[in-house]
């Protein structure tokens, strides 16, 4: 199976489609079906056993098993191969997500940490270019309670301005990428 972005390289069902394999090998297989969509699948479908015979660690992470067989007689088939598990469909989910999620933790924290730092740097940039005004505020009355408070206010004018926009943009990109991999706008 193919994805329909290499169908509208001119490949249709019962085409052949040239290629090369992990190892070299030329292969030209029969096109049996074009899929739209499709997250988590590749842009080409093929046997495990074609691909196992030319790349270098042809194991395979997850094998997914439908029908009658129960999780019991799954784990007495595979209590011989170590490191092995069998997991039902919402374990292996949930792993998934937890894993998956650990390190989306830590990705959002260091972007909020870098971004945290821009922000200061980016006030402390500005106080420091408006040094003159504020001490000029100073010497005709205003006071240090007052010049406090309209950078305080400056400051959350900015800080907002930025939580807006940056919502904004990354709305838009989202949006974007998940039009493009599963043809609906929301992530």
């Amino acid at each position: 199976m193919i994805r329909r972005y290499l169908a509208g390289k001119g490949v249709r069902v019962g085409d052949t489609a040239r290629m090369t394999l992990g190892d070299g090998t030329p292969y030209a297989p029969r096109v049996v079906a074009v899929y739209g969509r499709g997250p988590g699948f590749g842009d080409l479908t093929v046997a495990h056993d074609l691909l196992a015979a030319h790349v270098d660690d042809p194991r395979a992470d997850t094998v997914l098993v439908a029908g009658p067989v129960g999780a019991d007689a799954l784990r007495s088939a595979v209590r011989h191969y170590p490191g092995v598990t069998v997991l039902d469909q919402t374990t292996l989910s949930e792993d998934r997500a937890a894993a998956g999620a650990e390190v989306n933790y830590v990705a959002m924290g260091l972007i909020i940490a870098f971004t945290a730092i821009a922000v200061v740097n980016t006030l402390a940039m500005a106080t420091a270019d408006h040094a003159r005004e504020l001490a000029l505020l100073r010497l005709v009355g205003t006071t240090r309670r007052q010049v406090m408070r309209m950078l305080r206010w400056e400051t959350l004018v900015i800080v907002a301005t930025a939580v807006v926009l940056g919502t904004a943009v990354t709305l838009l990109t989202l949006a974007a990428f998940a039009t493009g991999m599963i043809g609906s706008a929301a992530p």
